[in-house]
């Protein structure tokens, strides 16, 4: 497939406050900005608590589930898709509780590894339901390499 082919796009999620305070006691951050609606009412800007960064990117996951997925990506054949990083990822706007995201992906590119297999580049942005400006923007790599067996 051509580089700048559209993927597809996820379900919206509601990112709950349960969500941000799950979140928060995992990694041990439980910052006023986002655990604490009524201090966040008071002094945060947006009045509200939000969503941590990590926690958007976490999503990408779910995500792409959904989306690679409803390809067909790893359905029954013998090759293995690895999380490989990211060449870029920016956070360019805040997720209030409550907010609804979802995760659009873009085939970017693909390249044989010297060290085997084939190196994928999807691009993915997360838009926030009624926002112009995207939650993230990220060149996600995966790692595509057949099966031993």
């Amino acid at each position: 497939m051509p580089p700048g082919t559209e993927l597809g796009a996820s379900n919206w999620h509601r990112v709950s406050q349960e969500d941000i305070n799950a979140f928060a006691r995992l990694t041990k951050d439980e910052d006023e900005y986002h655990v604490n609606p009524d201090w966040a009412r008071d002094n945060a800007p947006l009045g509200t608590t939000i969503s941590f960064g990590f926690l958007t990117m976490s999503m990408l996951t779910y995500f792409s589930h959904q989306v690679f997925g409803s390809l067909g990506v790893g359905a029954g054949d013998d090759t293995q898709m690895f999380n490989f990083g990211f060449n870029r990822l920016r956070m360019p706007e805040p997720v209030p509780a409550g907010a609804e995201i979802r995760g659009h992906f873009t085939f970017a590119g693909a390249r044989v590894r010297d060290a085997g297999g084939v190196e994928i580049t999807v691009s993915v942005s997360v838009e926030i339901k009624d926002n112009d400006r995207p939650a993230l923007v990220a060149d996600w790599l995966f790692v595509a390499v057949k099966d031993a067996g």
